[in-house]
């Protein structure tokens, strides 16, 4: 079973149904770009050799697919199910693609395994999940191409949705503990991130 440990600074928050506690999405330690920043390109995902935006660039061919990586808190949802998907907007098109489990990695300020990330944690160890979404080609079109991350916490009773956004410009919008930008927001509709497929 997944661990949590060392987390550190606010939680998401969330009531439905009666059925989650205002704790049950853990925001705290999930990344894909920082606010106002887009370095999902050149940040290197903890412990990896590869960026959160797995192709290392933003302009990609159009027979190629699309590679996302998203960190979050292990076990971010509690007891519910943990869910990670990409809404992918072509120009014509929605897609929604949900994420793989892809690894674990363990942030530590004695750098014996993944060690510190943008600065934390400032002690002690903290364990986070790595997912993986591969947009196939299928999916995109020439020109500019977006999407968001959606964090679900999901049970039979109902599911709480968290979005991480480019940056904390939406009213209500909030900024955790490595510099990413979220919204509880379940009505969100935007797509922040932009790639751009070439010819």
């Amino acid at each position: 079973m997944k661990t949590l440990r060392g987390v550190q600074g606010a939680f998401g928050f969330g009531l439905l149904l009666g059925v989650f506690s205002a704790a049950a999405v853990e925001v705290d330690w999930a990344f894909h770009s920082a606010s106002g920043e887009d370095n999902r390109a050149i940040q290197f995902v903890p412990g990896q050799a590869f960026t959160f935006l797995g192709n290392g660039k933003t302009e990609v061919p159009d027979d190629d697919g699309v590679t996302i990586y998203v960190m979050t808190a292990n076990q971010f949802a509690g007891d519910a199910e943990e869910q990670v998907f990409v809404r992918w907007w072509n120009g014509e098109r929605e897609f929604w693609v949900i994420a793989d489990w892809f690894a674990n990695a363990i942030l530590d300020v004695t750098g014996e395994n993944a060690g510190v990330f943008r600065g934390k944690p400032e002690f002690g160890s903290v364990m986070v999940d790595i997912w993986k979404v591969y947009i196939p080609p299928e999916y995109t079109r020439r020109g500019d191409n977006f999407y968001v991350v959606q964090l679900k916490a999901f049970s039979p009773q109902g599911s709480i949705e968290n979005y991480l956004l480019h940056d904390a410009d939406l009213e209500g919008a909030r900024v955790n503990n490595l510099g990413q930008a979220w919204t509880g927001n379940p009505d969100y509709h935007d797509h922040d991130w932009k790639v751009v497929i070439m010819e």
